[in-house]
């Protein structure tokens, strides 16, 4: 079962979480005004700046510290445990928040993408992932596989440069390894941050007709 830790629990707690589970939630991290002015702003730039994509809209944005100071972005992931956590479990002070990435996910045409897939992420990171609207399993809810963070480094070490560099989803690549690591997934009110290291096994899921997801995510490298 995923972990819930707390804004007050020890940035040492989270990252022993991080190295055992792969993966932590902090459930109600953000609400209020805060949590409001997030979701617009998110919204806002899924509506003007993002692209098209399968399930709706599909924002990329720059490293964080392009983003202007007084936007809820910023102050958001500005937040000096964050940047902790991340140069303890990283040793590194580079690479916090290399980009923001944001989906409004509101179709489903009844065609995975490719992360609709339990994988590990071919590229490395720590991310730090939020949502912005109450999400349970028939509104996509993240879903991953706590304690599959070793195996699953391994694999991306094993295939890295390889010919079989593509070979990253478990159900189809690794269904030997689905019943060692069974998914769960995040229901979890808006405002719920999940921090996870994307060598455990996860996925996104898909929206049923007539819900929506709204989901903003910090990657670290």
């Amino acid at each position: 079962m995923i972990k819930s830790l707390t804004k007050t629990s020890m940035i040492d707690t989270m990252a022993e979480t991080l190295l055992s589970d792969g993966v932590f939630k902090i459930e109600n991290y953000l609400d209020g005004n805060t949590l409001q002015n997030l979701h617009d702003e998110v919204f806002d730039k899924c509506q003007n700046e993002a692209g098209h994509y399968e399930f709706g809209r599909n924002y990329r944005g720059e490293d964080i510290s392009t983003f202007p100071k007084d936007s809820t972005i910023f102050q958001v992931y500005d937040a000096g445990w964050m940047r902790n956590l991340h140069q303890l479990y990283t040793g590194r002070t580079d690479n916090y928040g290399m980009n923001v990435f944001a989906t409004h996910d509101y179709k489903f045409d009844g065609e995975l993408a490719r992360n609709g897939w339990l994988h590990f992420d071919k590229h490395w990171r720590l991310k730090f992932f939020i949502y912005l609207t109450d999400i349970d399993k028939s509104s996509g809810a993240f879903n991953c596989s706590v304690g599959s963070r070793l195996n699953g480094q391994k694999l991306r070490q094993q295939i890295w440069g390889t010919p079989e560099r593509d070979q990253n989803r478990i159900d189809l690549d690794y269904p030997e390894l689905l019943s060692e690591y069974p998914c769960e997934p995040v229901e979890a009110p808006a405002g719920t941050l999940i921090v996870f290291d994307t060598d455990t096994f996860h996925k996104g899921g898909k929206c049923d007709e007539g819900k929506e997801r709204l989901i903003v995510r910090l990657h670290c490298g």
